[in-house]
């Protein structure tokens, strides 16, 4: 019985001055919902879905992007420096995921993915995200709001911040 309590006191001994044991922390959907509610700006509609990848924080296109323009307004940013801090202080991912339907098909796609790719580009470089913790998609106008999701005349052209509740590598 003696060597049994040796051995613990071994053990514990070796793994608190040994080694770094860091215990990570997945904050709940619920969680993550109230966090990024309570540092948004008023501005624009913002729906909040809980899907099984996370939270989807959608915001209408409108307040990123003028009419055929791939250049983010200067009134969006606080916006983005409020989900940028967050995700700064979170481990989670984030995919930046534009849908839009302003033109044809392929000229949706295209001025999706520029779209898309400007505000991650923004996040991290001037916000200092990390380029593996930001990604981002264009859809176009494959991916409609469904009626359940959206308001009434939803937000097909919307930005979805998709913040990841599971580990995600790139």
């Amino acid at each position: 019985m003696k060597n049994l309590y040796v051995i613990i006191l071994i053990l514990i001994t070796i793994f608190c001055s040994g080694f770094d044991i860091t215990i990570s922390y997945q904050p709940t959907v619920e969680k993550l919902e109230s966090i990024f509610k309570s540092v948004m700006p008023l501005k624009c509609g913002i729906v909040y879905t809980k899907v099984p990848r996370g939270l989807i924080i959608s915001i209408d296109e409108k307040c990123f992007f003028n009419k055929g323009e791939v250049r983010i307004k200067e009134s969006s940013l606080d916006i983005l420096d409020a989900i940028s801090g967050q995700l700064a202080q979170l481990s989670n991912y984030c995919v930046i995921e534009n849908h839009t339907e302003e033109h044809d098909f392929n000229e949706n796609w295209e001025l999706s993915v520029s779209r898309a790719s400007n505000l991650a580009e923004y996040m991290i470089k001037y916000k200092k995200l990390p380029v593996e913790k930001v990604f981002s998609l264009g859809y176009g106008e494959t991916m409609p709001f469904k009626d359940n999701v959206a308001p009434q005349n939803g937000m097909d052209s919307r930005i979805d911040f998709v913040i990841i509740e599971y580990e995600a590598k790139r």
